[in-house]
């Protein structure tokens, strides 16, 4: 038989097979945004003239390998350049006494806010006490190993533990040192409709491998979502932290002080006729650089869905006092849109 036949006939077997996908075939989303944005902060690049930034594009790959584990990747893009945000293993299933693990790279559970993605958010970015009080450079996201267990109570109450490389602590460091966190959730509903959340976290790590100096972030979370009516309903949510540190004032000799600083953060998200949000969040905390002086911000936020939730705008109005500091306003317009099973915002 001639080549060109033989490959004639390959083709016409190919195409005459039934088609079958992978077991892991990945679920796969592209989230975009675009970003207007108008502030008068004259210590800042851009004051009082408008701005349009194409903001971070999220890739995300997500699939069950088999009834007993799922796989998830979530890779970044920006104007800083490309990353992996995520890329973690589940076993949800198949281990003694109802144990669930997580192994890789991933947000971790502390509070309510820090584990979701933003985009996922009521509002445009994160209030700012989760940045002051956390560690790491863009959340609380770190390498590591989770275990976590249903405890045989009668309502619904998880309690994870996660073993850390600790790098989100220290990320102007190489040297690996160690860290841990933990949370605990209770989920109850009150009456018959009004669920409630209660969660507590802890986390701890080294902010100084060379001089082995620690710090210790404790925290607090509660959420309920209140039905008005078939198409409305009301989120209450608020999380408090504590940061302890040991600062390292002198580079050369290793010299530090404790600092214990607080924070809080709460919000009312009004969502109705179907495609609307609305909202107020506050929140202020003691400054990275002085715990005794207090920053606090105010902000008001709307949402708007096109048709559904591939398509979705947002609205934003902040006002910023840095305590002994001139107050900071900032205007914000989002333009969220996503392709694929993942959505940028869920109603």
């Amino acid at each position: 038989m001639k080549l060109s036949a033989l490959i004639l006939s390959s083709m016409a077997l190919l195409c005459a097979a039934p088609l079958r996908a992978g077991v892991a075939n990945p679920d796969i989303s592209v989230i975009g945004q675009l970003l207007y944005k108008y502030h008068d902060d004259r210590t800042a690049e851009g004051a009082r003239r408008p701005t349009l930034d194409l903001g971070e594009t999220e890739l995300v790959f997500d699939a069950s390998l088999n009834p007993y584990a799922k796989g998830t990747f979530v890779f970044t893009a920006g104007e800083d350049g490309a990353g992996v945000e995520e890329a973690y293993l589940d076993v949800i299933k198949g281990l003694p006494d109802g144990l669930a693990l997580r192994g890789g790279k991933y947000r971790q559970g502390f509070g309510k806010l820090n584990p979701v993605h933003p985009h996922a958010y009521p509002f445009i970015e994160a209030p700012r006490v989760l940045a002051a009080m956390l560690p790491g450079e863009d959340g609380f996201n770190d390498v590591g190993t989770r275990v976590s267990y249903f405890l045989p109570v009668g309502w619904a109450s998880e309690l994870s533990a996660d073993f850390l490389k600790g790098g989100a602590f220290h990320p102007d460091e190489t040297k690996p040192a160690a860290g841990g966190a933990a949370h605990w959730n209770n989920s109850l509903v009150l009456g018959e409709t009004v669920p409630l959340d209660i969660g507590f976290s802890a986390a701890q790590g080294k902010n100084s491998v060379q001089w082995g100096k620690r710090t210790a972030v404790y925290g607090a979370d509660i959420k309920t979502k209140i039905p008005l009516t078939n198409f409305t309903n009301l989120t209450l949510q608020g999380e408090y932290f504590y940061n302890h540190s040991d600062v390292v004032v002198d580079t050369t000799t290793g010299v530090s002080r404790r600092m214990g600083r607080q924070g809080f953060y709460a919000f009312a998200d009004l969502k109705f006729a179907q495609r609307w949000n609305a909202g107020v969040i506050y929140d202020q905390y003691a400054s990275a650089g002085n715990e005794h002086r207090t920053d606090r911000a105010v902000k008001v936020f709307a949402g708007f869905s096109l048709l559904e939730e591939t398509t979705l705008l947002r609205l934003s109005a902040e006002h910023f006092k840095p305590e002994n500091s001139p107050a900071v306003r900032t205007m914000m317009l989002q333009v969220l849109f996503s392709m694929g099973p993942h959505k940028a915002h869920q109603f």
